[in-house]
């Protein structure tokens, strides 16, 4: 398959996806969201994966170019083919939908338990995320929400903050929390590019968080699983 990322950091580090979608046969163009100019052709691409960013969904009177991605995002809405969006991709997607997207009463960061509502385990994609027990581990890293677009569905929830995925139509996903990160990004969005932490109460120290260890190859799991239910064997 095709498929378009767009990004909104200028990190070079790649994802833990990486590994994925070499063994799949995957061809991946990456596309700089912020830097303006014309977005790629909709046609020429299987799939799009939108991900995160520092910046908010809703601030363009600082970062302009968020108008243009939310005109291109609505393109491929139209388009009816897979679309994932991660935390500011899922708030970005939530907008183009119509939805509110705000600054969160309940900012998150960390390692952080993620549960299924009872349509998310009953959902294509994400139920395979669950193991049968609902439960999943994600990371959190915003301080942004969003309200469930009209016509979209609830799947996913975490104890802080009810709204962590929904579904709209069969090719969408939009997912607050992060299962894409490796700890060399975490580490150096903290250590080299000093992005601080949002005021979670019941977040993780930055140095614990970024460490190396077993949750970082769960989360990776998790994110290969997801992707393989979005995007189907490849054809």
């Amino acid at each position: 398959m095709r498929i378009l990322e767009l990004v909104h950091s200028d990190s070079r580090l790649a994802f833990n996806n990486r590994d994925l979608f070499e063994r799949r046969g995957d061809e991946i163009h990456r596309h700089p969201a912020r830097a303006g100019g014309v977005f790629p052709d909709p046609s020429a691409f299987d799939a799009l994966l939108v991900y995160g960013g520092s910046m908010s969904a809703y601030d363009e009177a600082r970062h302009p170019w968020l108008l243009a991605e939310l005109r291109y995002l609505e393109i491929w809405l139209a388009a009816e083919k897979p679309v994932l969006g991660i935390c500011l991709g899922s708030q970005l997607l939530g907008r183009a939908l119509g939805a509110a997207v705000y600054r969160s009463p309940a900012p998150e960061f960390g390692f952080k338990e993620i549960r299924l509502t009872d349509e998310g385990a009953a959902d294509p994609v994400l139920g395979a995320l669950g193991g049968g027990g609902g439960r999943f581990l994600g990371i959190q890293w915003h301080s942004d929400a969003w309200d469930l677009p009209s016509g979209a569905i609830r799947l996913a929830e975490s104890r802080a903050w009810p709204n962590q995925a929904f579904r709209y139509g069969d090719s969408v996903l939009g997912i607050q929390f992060h299962l894409e990160f490796t700890s060399e990004q975490i580490g150096a969005f903290i250590l080299e590019e000093g992005e601080a932490p949002p005021p979670d109460p019941e977040g993780e120290d930055p140095a614990s968080f970024a460490a190396p260890g077993p949750r970082f190859a769960e989360v990776k799991r998790n994110m290969e699983l997801l992707l393989e239910g979005m995007l189907g064997s490849r054809g």
